[in-house]
């Protein structure tokens, strides 16, 4: 059995192609997180155009609203609630991709929902698959109805896309939080000027040449002209961003109004997670990895065990057929009918999607868009190449280093499809779409070559991909590159123009450099250095505190020399965290970690069920109890 996945699968893949999520961050930055910007820069920067970030799934805002129009209040109600801002006074959702539990008040999706639980019980009852397709659909449609596009590609009347067409600089306070809670790159901003930095924010499930026309008239009518005397942009497009520049380019590019695409983990090629689920691909070891794997990792004991056992109740035949039901039901509801979601597929598995998924007539105006969008991926290299000689300069900054699901980052289903074990990428995107044309060796293994682009540990090679003098890789890097403040100053650098090639920056940022997830201090209102810096400043005159004013001093000395430091070094950094945390606590800010001790009988029980756990593993290998006896 190959095909095993579930609805859990496809919620995080949705959630994996985004770069930020969401909650609080300052408006304005506190002086601490001026760290984030290299030391010896201090003057402003010049910034010769106007920058435009191009937003990820997790970075796209939407509002529910009323029929007036007003922004409605986020309902206490809603499953997995996710105000962003969590103030009583103003409870807005920005991001309305989760589920809605209200949905279940809708007589079609209780009745849904009741037929279901009938179903999988007299499936485990009579063992064959009595899951309905429909039943699946119209509730996985129901809970996440905000995000579902009709044939013409228009969301539900209630939820308006987010548009801020203006700078950053005139964003409200909240609109301000969230963007640097996305893009944690305050101080940056101080040296490039807020006016000169723009938010392209587009629906994640839309029709996506429609977002290319909405980018050129952003562009255009709230950038050049209106906000700034230049004549170009720079685009900043980050993961699911680069499907809608690369739209952009293919209808407009050839206007020459941008200057330089700075890719940050850019989708330019898609996933072959997406295309993997699509077409139900699953890896070799996909029966191993649910009969005793992927559920050790994702569940905690005993509950593990429990299930691994509980699992091979059914037949390994009736289990297929019931995961393949929940897949396809999923696929159908929202992958297939949304264009800006076929454009995450690699260009050069989309025609067999077409021809085997695609082809009934409801799919008319889905196909045409996936078509053109298609026609422009498969030919990507020679329209980058075309735009270059017309004056648009390409970058690329990248993770690799990772199997898909394999950077233990909360994807460990990724680690069930086909191509995973095959692949190089920062977990969820492939090296070869994120630096288009790379070529590269699966993670851990080695191109057996050696030379000026080839990574150091081997199983990359920028010599063959479309840029190899202008990207960056940074090894063992997860999707969330954000969290990398090194990564992102290099962008924004690369964006003022004050790197132009590898060249140009080899003693600040090195082509091939380590992972840095420094998002304990820089993302959100209450990081380690707001901490730190805070205690510093309350307590710097009382002579009871000085002990701890030193500790605290020096933790928050080593942290911004840390960050500062664009030569990462993983170990030495996680230390310097590590370090700050442990400090809060000594000083009495912070709670110590919760070493959680099982009881005597809870030991006896993990122990009992792990043994029986491996025992029929041993017994019946990957595979169900009666499959032994019936084959």
């Amino acid at each position: 059995m190959k095909k095993v996945i579930s609805l859990l699968l496809v919620f995080s893949m949705m959630l994996a192609l985004v770069i930020p999520a969401s909650a609080k961050s300052p408006a304005d930055a506190p002086e601490a997180l001026v760290a984030e910007s290299l030391a010896d820069v201090q003057a402003a920067i010049d910034c010769e155009y106007p920058i435009i970030f191009v937003t990820g799934i997790g970075q796209t805002w939407s509002h529910l609203v009323d029929e007036n129009g007003n922004y409605k209040a986020n309902s206490k109600s809603d499953l997995l609630n996710y105000n962003l801002f969590d103030r009583e006074e103003d409870p807005i959702d920005y991001n309305l991709f989760y589920p809605d539990s209200n949905a279940f008040k809708d007589p079609k999706v209780l009745f849904a929902t009741v037929k279901l639980v009938g179903e999988i019980l007299l499936t485990l009852m009579i063992k064959r698959n009595c899951i309905s397709k429909k039943d699946v659909s119209t509730i996985f449609s129901g809970v996440l109805s905000r995000n579902i596009i009709d044939e013409d590609g228009n969301l539900p009347s209630d939820v308006e896309d987010c548009s801020r067409p203006f700078p950053i600089s005139e964003y409200n306070d909240l609109d301000l939080e969230n963007f640097y809670y996305s893009i944690p790159c305050q101080s940056i901003v101080e040296q490039l000027g807020a006016e000169n930095i723009f938010c392209f924010y587009h629906s994640a499930f839309s029709f996506l040449y429609r977002d290319a026309d909405d980018l050129d008239k952003f562009i255009n009518d709230a950038v050049l002209g209106k906000y700034s005397d230049a004549d170009k942009v720079v685009l900043v497009p980050m993961s699911m961003g680069a499907t809608v520049v690369n739209a952009y380019l293919d209808r407009y590019g050839s206007k020459g109004q941008v200057a330089r695409v700075v890719s940050i983990v850019g989708a330019w090629n898609g996933s072959d997670v997406i295309a993997d689920l699509v077409e139900g691909k699953y890896a070799e070891n996909a029966p191993e990895l649910l009969y005793n794997g992927a559920l050790l990792d994702a569940i905690d004991a005993p509950w593990n065990y429990v299930a691994n056992i509980a699992l091979r109740i059914l037949p390994k035949k009736t289990l297929r057929a019931v995961i393949d039901t929940l897949v396809s039901a999923v696929v159908e509801s929202i992958i297939l009918p949304t264009p800006s979601m076929l454009a995450l597929m690699p260009g050069e598995r989309y025609a067999a999607v077409e021809q085997k998924l695609l082809m009934d007539s409801k799919y008319d105006k889905v196909r045409a868009q996936a078509r053109e969008y298609n026609r422009a991926q498969v030919n990507l290299i020679p329209r980058l190449q075309e735009l270059e000689k017309n004056g648009t300069e390409f970058y690329f900054i990248c993770g690799y280093g990772f199997e898909f699901g394999g950077g233990s980052g909360g994807y460990e289903y990724f680690r069930f499809m086909e191509t995973s074990p095959k692949t190089n990428s920062d977990e969820i995107i492939q090296i070869s779409s994120t630096a288009p044309g790379a070529t590269f060796a699966p993670a851990g293994q080695k191109l057996g070559k050696s030379g000026q682009y080839v990574s150091p540990d081997g199983s990359i090679d920028l010599s063959t991909s479309f840029a190899p003098d202008r990207t960056w890789c940074f090894f063992e890097q997860k999707h969330e590159l954000e969290y990398n403040n090194t990564a992102l100053r290099l962008a924004l650098d690369i964006s003022a123009g004050r790197v132009r090639n590898v060249a140009d920056a080899a003693d600040t940022y090195p082509q091939f450099n380590e992972a840095r997830n420094a998002k304990d201090l820089l993302r959100g209102d209450n990081t380690y250095l707001t901490r730190l810096q805070g205690y510093i400043d309350a307590n710097k005159n009382d002579p009871s505190k000085a002990e701890n004013v030193r500790l605290a001093q020096d933790a928050l000395d080593q942290c911004n020399a840390m960050l500062a430091e664009t030569h990462n070094n993983r170990e030495a950094d996680d230390a310097v965290i590590e370090n700050a945390y442990q400090t809060l606590v000594a000083i009495g800010l912070e709670q110590p970690r919760q070493e959680s001790t099982p009881s005597a009988f809870e030991s006896f029980v993990n122990n009992s069920l792990k043994k029986l756990n491996d025992r029929v593993y041993d017994i019946f290998g990957a595979a169900g109890f009666r499959d032994k006896f019936f084959k």
